[in-house]
């Protein structure tokens, strides 16, 4: 009698997120290279049975306010995500970051990346993740007159292959990466 395979969709989406992003950290900083960690982040997911969707990416250059949030609020993200208060929160910590108390601290390079995903289903009833990444950076010529902040918001789920594919591969990496030393 043949093995019936057991479906975990969540999980195996939360163990294809895992393994991506362990795997991200051991070849980029994700607070000093963030842009190259997130991309290294999504070529994982793509490589372990991810399908990514609806990605939409922009770069800002902008005066460190409130004012550069309350406009990316007002709507540029389309679906699968609409405003909500865990991206205002995201952006509420970055423009912390920026204000520090003091004046030696002007005139250094600052970074701060900062990572949401969040859990819906599709059309089809299928788990997927919606992840916003946000990365904000300062030059030290400018020093905190002028930032970049740079967003990536996509849709991520699984193949419709993953269990037969991909399941023992994303388990084997996960139990390789479990030593406290990868953490």
């Amino acid at each position: 009698m043949p093995m019936e395979v057991v479906s975990h969709p969540y999980e195996d989406l939360q163990g294809c997120l895992r393994v991506a992003q362990l795997e991200a950290n051991l070849v980029h900083n994700q607070h000093l290279d963030s842009q190259r960690w997130f991309e290294h982040f999504l070529t994982n997911l793509e490589r372990y049975g991810a399908l990514l969707f609806e990605r939409t990416t922009r770069t800002i250059p902008y005066v460190p306010t409130e004012a550069v949030f309350e406009d990316i609020f007002s709507g540029w993200i389309p679906a699968p995500q609409g405003k909500n208060l865990k991206f205002q929160r995201v952006g509420n910590d970055i423009l912390q970051g920026l204000k520090q108390p003091d004046p030696a601290l002007l005139k250094i390079r600052s970074a701060s990346s900062h990572m949401l995903i969040d859990f819906d289903t599709d059309e089809a009833a299928r788990p997927v993740a919606i992840v916003l990444h946000m990365a904000c950076s300062t030059n030290p010529d400018t020093s905190r007159t002028k930032a970049l902040l740079e967003l990536d918001h996509l849709g991520i789920r699984l193949v419709d292959e993953y269990a037969a594919l991909y399941r023992d591969c994303v388990e084997r990496r996960l139990e390789a990466h479990s030593s406290i030393d990868h953490l």
